[in-house]
């Protein structure tokens, strides 16, 4: 295994990681300051599909942190990038009004879209919404869901997530979603490629570590597309949740404050 000081990229979780609700995990600015003080490539990695990149880093000003959109990398904006560059795709969207920018330039359809889209809408999703896409998938379009996770954590506590919408349409229609949010192994790859074309390197995976507070979504995710997992036990970490799917990160932390002091 390698040293913490060896890791040529990092891709650092947001939500429970560097901020919980509107409050930013102690040390998390410091972290994020360090890694580009030392010249280490990194990016901000995140499964939300409400905010664009622009938004987030704007979020992350107001919290303390100091964060570019180029080093912001989503679920929304890798499948962005994804569907643009296939040519006269055609696509109907389910997701956050906020996001829609991510997608700028790829043509609506609601009538014979190849890709229905979905992401999270919030309180704006209902049946009238999810049959509208069903129907669509049974007619020949294929699903792309922005990530498939169980729930998250705000400051209102556990939040049932998009995970349960996606499901239900894959059980309804019979079909199977391209996932493209982590722990997709292609969310990874997709922020790796970023990372290295920035750096002009050609690292390998294991060059590379995941830091997060999702057993499932980040570390797993990692592990399983060959990068290093490092655990924080803050946001949604629990440790029966993580006892359960027997993952064994590389190295766990209390903090990302505990990690930023043994990167030195």
């Amino acid at each position: 295994m390698k040293r913490l000081d060896e890791i040529k990229g990092w891709l650092i979780d947001l939500g429970g990681t560097l901020y919980v609700g509107d409050v930013a995990v102690p040390g998390a600015a410091q972290f994020v300051g360090r890694l580009r003080d030392s010249r280490r490539y990194f990016r901000l990695i995140s499964n939300t599909t409400t905010h664009s990149r622009r938004q987030i880093a704007e979020r992350l000003s107001g919290l303390g942190i100091d964060a570019k959109p180029s080093e912001i990398f989503t679920a929304s904006s890798a499948v962005a990038e994804l569907l643009k560059s296939f040519s006269g795709m055609k696509c109907f969207f389910l997701v956050s009004d906020n996001i829609m920018e991510e997608f700028e330039g790829i043509e609506i359809s609601e009538t014979n879209p190849d890709y229905v889209v979905l992401g999270d809408m919030g309180d704006k999703m209902d049946y009238l919404q999810l049959n509208r896409a069903f129907r669509l998938i049974m007619s020949g379009s294929e699903l792309i869901a922005l990530k498939k996770n169980r729930f998250f954590r705000d400051s209102k506590g556990l939040q049932i997530d998009a995970g349960a919408f996606v499901a239900a349409l894959e059980y309804a229609s019979n079909k199977q979603a391209k996932i493209i949010g982590k722990p997709s192994r292609q969310f990874f790859n997709l922020a790796v490629h970023d990372i290295r074309m920035e750096a002009g390197e050609r690292w390998l995976s294991a060059d590379f570590a995941v830091v997060g507070d999702d057993v499932e979504a980040d570390i797993k995710g990692a592990l399983d597309a060959g990068l290093a997992g490092i655990l924080v036990k803050t946001g949604k970490y629990n440790d029966s949740y993580s006892e359960h799917y027997g993952i064994v990160p590389d190295w766990t932390f209390d903090s990302i404050k505990e990690l930023g002091e043994k990167l030195g």
